[in-house]
């Protein structure tokens, strides 16, 4: 393992346009059976702006950190990798038509044993400016020296 001064380092902001059938087919996969992240009318009547999205749907936006993850100053080598947890913190409801943007640094790169652990932080904000999601995602890599 190589030693990386990565802390800090920022990547391009994306951009993600919230679509209703995108709602309806997360909100269908995860067995969520609610009115509002189906009807429009229903979301409304509860003071949403339109069909609104199940808070996991951070994982959609968020695009699994793939600007920053896949970065090659960051180097991490895809067949060792161990996707290690991810966490959020949730603010506004994300709503049909909204349009949220993401940027992404490196939190922290640290080993223990053989193992990388590289931290990313991120944080999604939508069209208002409103933050709707702070995530903290951990990839641990397996060195080279296969013993993990």
């Amino acid at each position: 393992m190589t030693e990386r001064n990565l802390t800090g380092r920022t990547f391009r902001p994306w951009t993600y346009e919230v679509g209703i059938e995108k709602i309806r087919e997360f909100a269908t996969a995860l067995g969520h059976g609610e009115a509002c992240y189906f009807d429009r009318e229903v979301a409304r009547s509860m003071g949403f702006r339109d069909v609104v999205a199940p808070p996991m749907f951070a994982v959609v936006f968020c695009k699994w950190m793939g600007p920053a993850v896949r970065h090659p100053d960051v180097g991490i080598d895809y067949a060792r990798m161990l996707h290690g947890g991810q966490e959020f913190e949730f603010g506004a409801p994300v709503c049909h038509g909204d349009v949220i943007t993401t940027s992404a640094a490196v939190a922290d790169v640290h080993a223990k044993r053989d193992l990388e652990f590289f931290v990313f932080s991120s944080h999604s904000a939508n069209q208002f400016g409103e933050t709707v999601a702070d995530g903290r995602w951990t990839m641990i890599v397996r060195g080279t020296g296969g013993q993990a």
